[in-house]
This record gives structure tokens, C-alpha cells and sequence, in this order.
């Protein structure tokens, strides 16, 4: 398993312990945000195309950034944790990158 599908996998971790917690509080907009935010990192795992692996980092997570609130709890646990990830993808964005330029 890559580095980054480390990572991804463990966004999923995070993001369905914020939906089971949100669906206890019944909290249906959080709901839909994380859901939406989740529901095409399992199709990034093993992902050879580094363009879907860059939409997902500039696209779809500034989507979720901008629908999420962040004074809720669940929210504000879950970014804490994304915000350890998306930088180390962010790392692994880069490099691969640089590798992509310079073969």
C-alpha cells in the first residue's frame, strides 16, 4: 500500500467515526457534507491517475471546506484531523509532481 493510500484510508477512518456521530445527533447537514466529502476516496485508493488525486485535493476538499461548519463539534474534530492529512498529501502531491517533471 502507497503512502497516500495510507492517508486516504485514514481520512475514511476519520470522516465515518464524524458520520456515525452525526447521524446520533441527527445532525443531517453534517451528514451530507461528509458523505459527499467521503464517497470518492475509496475509488482514489490505488488510483494511478495523478489529476483525480490533485481534483480531489483543489476541488472536492475545498467543496467540503466551504459546506462544513466549522464551530460544530464533530466538524471541528474531523478537520483537526484531515488538516495532519491533507498537508501530508499535499507532500505527497508535490513530490509525485516533481517525479512527473523530471522522469
Amino acid at each position: 500500500m502507497s503512502p497516500r493510500d495510507h492517508v486516504y484510508l485514514q481520512i475514511l477512518h476519520f470522516g465515518i467515526v464524524a458520520l456515525r456521530n452525526a447521524s446520533f445527533r441527527g445532525d443531517i447537514d453534517y451528514w451530507k457534507a461528509e458523505s459527499d466529502h467521503l464517497h470518492n476516496i475509496p475509488s482514489l485508493i490505488g488510483e494511478s491517475n495523478q489529476s483525480r488525486h490533485e481534483y480531489y485535493f483543489t476541488g472536492e476538499r475545498a467543496i467540503y471546506l466551504s459546506r462544513v461548519n466549522r464551530d460544530d463539534p464533530d466538524a471541528g474534530f474531523a478537520l483537526r484531523r484531515y488538516e495532519e492529512l491533507w498537508e501530508e498529501l499535499q507532500k505527497l502531491n508535490t513530490a509525485e509532481q516533481g517525479a512527473a517533471a523530471n522522469p
